[in-house]
């Protein structure tokens, strides 16, 4: 991840730092070199005069830590200075970019080399320094492998492409320091789609992957040196480090292969759409993802039948502090499967004899709750900790719902925990439902997955820690969590 970020870090430099320039060429190719070297890098060019602007010629940018360096070069660069005060910008077709990077210890080092290409890409900078606005549009921007070499051996034979195509996009900078300006922005595209096959040399074997996406729509926003120094750290954030951003993409497909002389193995992947949204700051983090219309197909020479499953929606949302504080603060997780089909193949393994209905599973789970933080997560040191980074201070099940084989629980609770515990002890109570419990437990024992003396002794249980609700066949009951340590269920002490 950590080369990948790199990667990515030097294409925005390359294609999308025109953003941070000023309406005069020479000023924009000065603020450049002054980003390029805030974030690390170093970027060079051969500079001449024009009647417009400058041209730049061998553009050249350069990164390197202690596992990767990274050299990108664009052979020609116009800034065109416009006679309403905005700047055209325009690239050479190629965009060549190398990385290096050590495979094993002692070992000369290897080099990958991409090829990066658009087609009628147009840039457009307008704006005062410190309010600069640009706007860039291409029919598209490709990504091809280029050359491979170096490395303990002879390197695999490598077959890339990566198509973005109709992209067009708004950047919004503010500030004129580096180490403080913002950014915002929106961007759609009219899909993507990348296929990459990797055949080792002198060896059987090939690897096969392709992703397939449809129009996508896309906004975010944070500090610039935040978005350039992704490739920059481990385990801690940089001072001043804040971004966030949405993405929603139209029809998924991802599928990937695998095979050698005895082994082979393929799986793959679609949906009808779906969305990510992200937050990162020193202080705290969100995370949300969703998708709908899921579908998985998994089979290989280790599995005894194919494996099928979909999802007619899903999602998951999480909310965390980051930050110490002197009070507790807010976090929240939801989880939600609706409609989850396993393929018969799989379940006849299972229930041959078909005794358990095939209807869709589902759950749902929404939490909210407060955690009181004593240390700053994103600083720990591991060997330094003497305690616990943090206590829980309340959980609140909001929603509980699942469904399985015909029946359903559903149930809510609240629960409050007292500071200074070693091991969290809650106090509350959670209200719960469940219905067709026995008519599941009927299936499972017709179906001989479950012994009739067991279905009994659950049957009995249940009846003595629940009551009988409203409707046929349902159960409800409350557990108690009491502060003297005490824990009931319809009443009934369970210790």
């Amino acid at each position: 991840m950590k080369r990948l970020s790199s990667t990515i870090s030097l294409l925005a430099l390359a294609i999308a730092s025109p953003a941070l320039a000023d309406t005069s060429a020479a000023d924009l190719w000065a603020e450049w070199q002054a980003q390029a070297e805030a974030t690390g890098q170093t970027m060079s060019a051969e500079v001449s005069e024009t009647g417009t602007g400058l041209t730049l010629t061998n553009v050249t940018t350069r990164y390197a830590d202690e596992t990767l360096s990274t050299n990108g070069v664009i052979e020609q660069i116009d800034l065109i200075e416009n006679p309403d005060g905005t700047v055209s910008v325009a690239l050479s077709e190629l965009y060549t970019l190398t990385l290096t990077f050590e495979i094993d210890e002692g070992a000369p080092p290897a080099n990958i080399e991409l090829l990066v290409r658009h087609e009628n890409l147009d840039i457009q900078i307008s704006g005062d320094a410190g309010a600069r606005v640009y706007t860039y549009a291409a029919d598209q921007i490709s990504l091809h492998e280029g050359r491979l070499w170096g490395g303990d051996g002879e390197p695999p034979e490598v077959n890339l492409e990566m198509i973005i195509s109709d992209l067009a996009s708004t950047y919004n900078i503010t500030g004129t320091d580096p180490e403080t300006m913002r950014f915002s922005t929106s961007a759609t595209a009219g899909g993507m789609s990348m296929e990459l096959d990797v055949a080792p040399a002198n060896a059987s074997g090939r690897f096969k992957t392709g992703l397939h996406i449809g129009a996508m729509t896309s906004s975010s926003e944070g500090t610039l040196l935040s978005l350039t120094s992704m490739n920059q750290f481990d385990s801690t954030l940089p001072e001043g480090f804040e971004l966030s951003g949405t993405t929603t993409y139209g029809p998924l497909n991802f599928e990937i292969m695998f095979e050698e002389r005895t082994e082979a193995f393929s799986a793959t992947y679609s949906n009808d759409g779906g969305s990510i949204g992200m937050s990162i700051s020193p202080s705290a983090m969100a995370y949300d993802v969703a998708a709908s219309g899921a579908n998985a197909h998994i089979e290989g020479t280790e599995l005894p039948v194919p494996v099928e499953l979909s999802v007619g929606s899903s999602e998951l949302a999480l909310s965390f502090p980051l930050a110490a504080g002197d009070t507790p603060q807010d976090m929240g997780l939801r989880l939600g499967v609706q409609d989850f089909v396993v393929g018969e193949s799989l379940l006849s393994m299972v229930d041959p004899a078909s005794a358990l209905p095939r209807d869709p599973m589902s759950l749902l789970l929404d939490t909210t709750g407060q955690v009181q933080l004593f240390m700053d997560l994103v600083n720990i040191n591991p060997e330094e900790l003497t305690g616990p980074p943090g206590e829980l201070r309340a959980v609140t099940v909001n929603e509980l719902s699942l469904s399985v084989g015909g029946a359903a629980l559903t149930g809510t609770a609240d629960f409050s925990f007292a500071p200074n515990q070693m091991i969290p002890m809650p106090v509350g109570a959670a209200e719960l439902e469940l219905s067709g419990g026995n008519a599941l437990l009927d299936a499972l024992i017709a179906g001989g997955l479950l012994p009739n003396e067991q279905g009994a002794f659950i049957r009995g249980a249940a009846n003595v820690f629940a009551r009988p609700g409203a409707a046929p066949d349902t159960l409800e009951t409350t557990v108690e969590f009491g502060a003297d340590g005490s824990i009931t269920a319809n009443g009934i002490p369970l210790q």
